[in-house]
């Protein structure tokens, strides 16, 4: 048996959604790539879908004995990836069959520092950026252009970085719902030093269909109302800048958002 760790590891987080990761195990596939492994997290999803999950073409398959929530899920995952670079991507997204062009280009710059996580999509455009190469940018840490887009420069969306970004960086908080982890995390990757890239077209897309899992986390009762969106962006910036200004970094946490996991 080769023991030699892979150069890439492919690590899914996954929670009763069993049709969606095997599209996502599929796009991995497809990528016809050489030298690594696909890690699968579970949390704790329901008998019947484990026991779809099991027969899938998986190197590793890490059970969960409860619930967790996104945060511990990744953190385990990270920790059995054996892989020099790390790609993360939850099981309703699809990586696009194109990443394989681009791929060197994104290990190059993770190899030579000049970045340290290399997103490959983001649902808003950040209106300033710097040109790292023919397909990547690095976006700044902080840009007035940006003032409405800052604090998103991290999110849960597929990225690649390096198996020591997160011993360097931090790991995610545990015992949070799926969004509040995900704010804090990316406050806290906000006040690093980490280097952020974002390629210049999306390498990555939501599976159609796909019913979110955050969407129900909270169990309240979403009430239709009716502002103008601009002030509601303009609302939420200064609210993340707020949390920004009263980060502990070392007893974590936010202010001003509620984490449901309590």
């Amino acid at each position: 048996m080769d023991h030699t760790p892979p150069m890439i590891s492919f690590l899914i987080t996954h929670y009763n959604r069993p049709n969606d990761l095997l599209l996502c195990l599929n796009a991995i596939r497809g990528l016809d790539l050489c030298d690594y492994e696909i890690v699968v997290s579970d949390d704790a999803s329901e008998a019947q879908h484990l026991e779809i999950i099991q027969q899938y073409p998986i190197d590793q398959l890490l059970l969960a004995d409860k619930n967790g929530g996104l945060a511990a899920n990744i953190n385990r995952g990270l920790q059995a990836c054996r892989g020099q670079y790390i790609i993360y991507c939850q099981e309703d997204f699809m990586l696009s069959s194109k990443l394989a062009i681009i791929l060197p280009e994104c290990l190059e710059h993770l190899a030579s520092k000049k970045l340290d996580l290399i997103r490959f999509v983001s649902n808003m455009n950040f209106n300033s950026t710097s040109c790292v190469s023919t397909n990547i940018s690095r976006i700044p840490k902080f840009a007035f252009r940006n003032f409405l887009q800052n604090y998103y420069q991290y999110s849960d969306h597929p990225f690649i970085t390096t198996k020591d970004f997160h011993p360097t960086f931090g790991f995610y908080q545990e015992e949070t719902s799926g969004r509040y982890g995900e704010t804090e995390y990316a406050i806290r990757i906000l006040k690093s030093a980490a280097k952020i890239g974002i390629t210049k077209q999306a390498y990555a897309s939501t599976i159609d269909g796909s019913q979110s899992v955050l969407a129900n986390e909270s169990k309240v009762v979403a009430k239709s109302f009716s502002f103008n969106k601009k002030a509601i962006h303009w609302a939420r910036a200064f609210r993340l800048y707020a949390e920004l200004l009263l980060y502990d970094k070392k007893n974590r946490g936010l202010k001003t958002y509620r984490n449901f996991r309590n």
